[in-house]
């Protein structure tokens, strides 16, 4: 019996410490060998992906982003103005409008994006450098927060939901 007993507390120490460990960033490599289950067509959401949202909202055109988004009427975006858009299609009006007032724009992610999968879902967040110009000239230069949350949805990883805000100045 003394044998039983410590191998059942070898297991509950092991599996105690599997949860204990913090949430760490996955790539698609390592979600793979910590599931069993291959990342299927796009890979996981990771920094990269999130750089190129970013690099797609960049040209001002929302239909560059589209791709990167799930069409769901329901689905809630958050955003710097307007503050709520409910669907792709709202999402994609109220942003067509706010960029229709630059003539430029970079959006850069800084270097504490993080990206956590979770299964069938990822959650990212960073902080993003904004710098546009204006239609009339003028430069500004600013952050904001973002927070991601991607669905897989059959080989794709598709963005459910999505909350940028910028800090009072």
């Amino acid at each position: 019996m003394l044998g039983f007993g410590a191998i059942a507390l070898v297991a509950s120490a092991v599996l105690f410490a599997s949860f204990a460990m913090p949430m760490r960033p996955l790539t698609a490599l390592a979600t793979q060998q910590r599931t069993g289950v291959p990342q299927q067509g796009t890979r996981a959401p990771d920094v990269e992906l999130m750089r190129s949202v970013w690099n797609a909202w960049s040209t001002l055109d929302p239909a560059q982003a589209a791709p990167y988004y799930a069409k769901d009427p329901g689905l809630v975006f958050y955003d710097l103005a307007p503050l709520e858009h409910r669907g792709w299609d709202a999402y994609q009006a109220g942003a067509r409008e706010l960029l229709g007032k630059f003539k430029s724009a970079k959006f850069t992610p800084h270097d504490d994006a993080q990206v956590n999968v979770l299964g069938s879902h990822a959650i990212g967040q960073a902080t993003v450098d904004i710098d546009y110009e204006q239609k009339d000239g003028k430069r500004v230069s600013t952050d904001a927060r973002w927070t991601v949350v991607w669905e897989r949805r059959g080989s794709d990883w598709l963005i459910v939901h999505e909350h940028v805000s910028a800090p009072m100045r």
